[in-house]
């Protein structure tokens, strides 16, 4: 990317809504934010299940999965090398997922007929979407980031930053004010703090290069990498910095947080442990010059990561020993997610989505897509969604579905 800095910081309001009764005005706080726990519900509002990042869901997988449904989202033409979608989000029944051909759907999670479509023409949309209220909210490649009224499609406003956008949208209410703040990193080397009810530029963070990834919220601390190799840490409130931590080498995918930790991946072919409150590093894992892109599941006493090695890696989170590896047919840069406690779901660039025993390792069911899966998976109840290369979205369904 040539990180092209277009017109910074505009706000467009749509009239267009305000007129027909659709204004941010009249658009309520979302709920609070969970903890960082699993998630327990059938919605999946979080790319990486919640605040934090971490990765991980209270739904119990019982392979085999059976494919409920595709969708798909783009038409292959005679030679494209690939067609990317982002990460899905599910909330109220619903699918949220955009995808390179710069359009963005809203899908019904029961059968996966499109209920409504938006679209960039100039740019993609490859961060997984956000919810604040009545929006969904996701950035373009095109700089923009967009918000949408979630039932009907119909656009809100957007917020145009200096550069491409290719993160995920992350939202967290302020538990005093009990309202919400938006997240996005652009390629304009700033993470963006956005008020929901207008788009309007609460605080911007700037950094030294790209930011890719999505940034985690914990205790107040907003934190997130990039392309400058730093561990960004600043007040989520008011967006001060708080501290950076030199990391090396580049983090292209979101941090986890839990218990004061953050848990970061990067380029520099190790998964890292570092503490929030000092800076210090905690450990340090990876053995072969092979990057990680995939970010880190974090459970009770596991770090689950994908790598550029082709394994998915098992690490004890106390100390950062290596615990087990599952060994793909190709990289994986998937994001893994931990259901339960006892496995985890990762695609990989073999074309597989697979199943793992997150105590021994061991593979306990595969399909085959037959296009890379780069992607997250989101686990809504017994509903796993993942989009693929081929431009699809795949939904599986659990085979506990229906067992009570």
């Amino acid at each position: 990317m040539d990180g092209k800095i277009l017109k910074a910081g505009k706000i467009v309001a749509l009239s267009l809504l305000a007129a027909a009764g659709h204004g941010l005005a009249q658009t309520p706080n979302a709920t609070p934010a969970p903890a960082p726990a699993a998630q327990t519900t059938a919605d999946w509002p979080y790319t990486r299940a919640n605040p934090e990042m971490t990765g991980i869901s209270s739904t119990e997988l019982h392979p085999p999965l059976t494919l409920g449904w595709q969708f798909a989202s783009m038409e292959k033409p005679k030679g494209r090398p690939e067609m990317l979608t982002s990460s899905a989000t599910v909330r109220n029944g619903k699918v949220y997922v955009g995808n390179k051909d710069g359009k963005f759907y809203c899908l019904e999670l029961a059968t996966g007929n499109k209920l409504w479509e938006s679209s960039a023409p100039k740019g993609s949309f490859e961060g997984a979407p956000g919810f604040s209220g009545d929006l969904v909210i996701a950035g373009s490649t095109d700089a923009f980031i967009y918000a949408w009224n979630a039932e009907t499609g119909l656009p809100v406003w957007k917020f145009e930053t200096e550069g491409e956008v290719h993160a995920a949208v992350n939202v967290w209410t302020d538990p005093k004010s009990k309202e919400d703040r938006v997240f996005v990193g652009s390629y304009d080397y700033k993470l963006y703090c956005l008020d929901p009810k207008d788009g309007k530029k609460i605080w911007d963070a700037e950094t030294g290069y790209y930011i890719n990834g999505g940034s985690a919220v914990s205790d107040g601390k907003i934190v997130f990498g990039g392309c400058d190799a730093v561990l960004h840490v600043h007040d989520a409130l008011t967006g001060k910095e708080i501290k950076q931590v030199e990391v090396g080498s580049y983090i292209g995918n979101n941090v986890a947080l839990a218990d004061g930790v953050a848990y970061v991946s990067h380029y520099g072919n190790h998964v890292g442990a570092y503490s929030l409150t000092d800076g210090k590093k905690l450990w340090e894992y990876g053995e072969r010059d092979f990057e990680y892109y995939s970010a880190p599941a974090v459970f009770d006493k596991t770090v689950v990561v994908g790598g550029r090695d082709k394994r998915l890696h098992g690490i004890e989170r106390a100390t950062g020993k290596g615990l087990w590896e599952f060994k793909a047919r190709d990289r994986i840069d998937s994001s893994p997610v931990i259901c339960a406690g006892k496995t985890a779901i990762v695609g990989s660039d073999d074309g597989y989505v697979y199943i793992i025993d997150i105590t021994t390792g061991k593979e306990l069911w595969h399909y085959e897509i037959g296009a890379p899966v780069r992607t997250s998976a989101a686990v809504a109840g017994n509903w796993i969604i993942f989009g693929a290369d081929d431009g699809a979205i795949y939904a599986f369904k659990n085979g506990a579905e229906g067992k009570k």
